[in-house]
């Protein structure tokens, strides 16, 4: 009933940010404006779209304070992704260069992870080799930098209309389903999501780097939280994780593996080489594109939850299907 009921506030919150979205980004500077190279739109949006989604997750926290028990965990990820949050506002707004940007995630993830056991990634146990690893003192740097290649990778798939937002839900929805100590109050940041998702494919808002940065920290926090429960009862496997994940961290990869080895370039700079840039010069739709990365995401995790094939066969499938794809639209000429 409770969940019922903040989803409604949730709704409700979204949609005066939307009713009033030209007068709160003019007053913010919270607008993207178009400029003919990589930002195609046609007409300036308001960045709002991680305002109103970080408005649903402050929501369910104030919920937690005042009517639950609200542990040292649950408040750690909160002020994480508050953090997040505001640096990605910031972005939005100034536009801060990279190297600032990826030095405070880092102080931001090193602080307060250091404060919380059940945030960092103590051990780790590979169905394909059938053995636990402890990481030990490695423990705390080996989950900065999951966090941080995880927040990249969900920050760099967001150069479409409604992709990253629905790349989002999906993992959300596999967290969900896939451990047993479900936290139900997740489910209203799903359907607060769903709301942005239809926003963002009618035009009104853009998530923003407030949007990416709060659910990439959001999304690589509740999965170590739920795993370090987990594989207190079971052995879950990081090639299930990885799995779920490994659509837009591949994709992430192959860029930066690109630009640095081919291209001789930093990185970081911002070019249209994702599969979705690809798929756009190619001439799909964007209905088309985001029922593309539907499968690509959906199919490896049914096969893995649903069948008996080994999690690694799944990977190494789904890395040589990703890279026929990959040099079959590098080959084939755009329209």
């Amino acid at each position: 009933m409770f969940e019922f009921s903040l989803s409604i506030f949730s709704c409700l919150i979204i949609y005066f940010i939307n009713k009033y979205r030209k007068k709160i980004s003019k007053k913010t500077k919270l607008i993207d404006n178009p400029d003919k190279i990589r930002k195609l739109h046609k007409k300036s949006t308001p960045l709002l779209g991680g305002t109103m989604i970080f408005s649903s997750f402050l929501l369910i926290n104030l919920y937690l304070i005042f009517f639950q028990n609200l542990n040292l965990s649950v408040f750690i990820i909160f002020v994480i992704c508050f953090c997040c949050f505001l640096l990605g506002l910031i972005d939005d707004i100034k536009k801060i260069s990279y190297k600032f940007k990826f030095f405070i995630l880092s102080v931001i993830f090193f602080v307060f992870i250091s404060l919380e056991p059940n945030l960092q990634i103590n051990k780790i146990y590979f169905t394909t080799l059938n053995k636990e690893f402890y990481l030990n003192h490695i423990s705390i740097p080996f989950t900065i930098l999951c966090l941080l290649l995880l927040t990249n990778a969900i920050n760099l798939i967001d150069g479409m209309d409604g992709l990253c937002i629905l790349i989002s839900i999906i993992i959300l929805a596999w967290i969900q389903l896939i451990f047993q100590n479900t936290d139900y109050l997740n489910i209203v940041l799903i359907i607060s999501l769903f709301y942005v998702l239809y926003l963002n494919l009618k035009k009104n808002i853009f998530l923003g780097d407030s949007g990416t940065l709060f659910l990439g920290s959001f999304i690589g926090l509740n999965i170590i939280l739920k795993y370090n429960f987990e594989i207190s009862n079971i052995h879950y496997s990081v090639e299930n994780i990885f799995i779920a994940l490994m659509l837009p961290g591949i994709d992430m990869l192959r860029v930066f593996f690109s630009r640095v080895f081919i291209m001789k370039q930093n990185p970081f700079l911002s070019d249209r080489t994702h599969l979705h840039h690809l798929l756009i010069a190619y001439g799909f739709n964007k209905f088309t594109i985001l029922t593309i990365f539907l499968i690509l995401i959906l199919l490896p995790i049914l096969l893995d939850f649903f069948t008996s094939f080994k999690s690694i066969y799944i990977i190494l499938l789904f890395v040589l299907f990703y890279f026929i794809i990959i040099l079959k639209l590098k080959k084939l000429s755009p329209r």
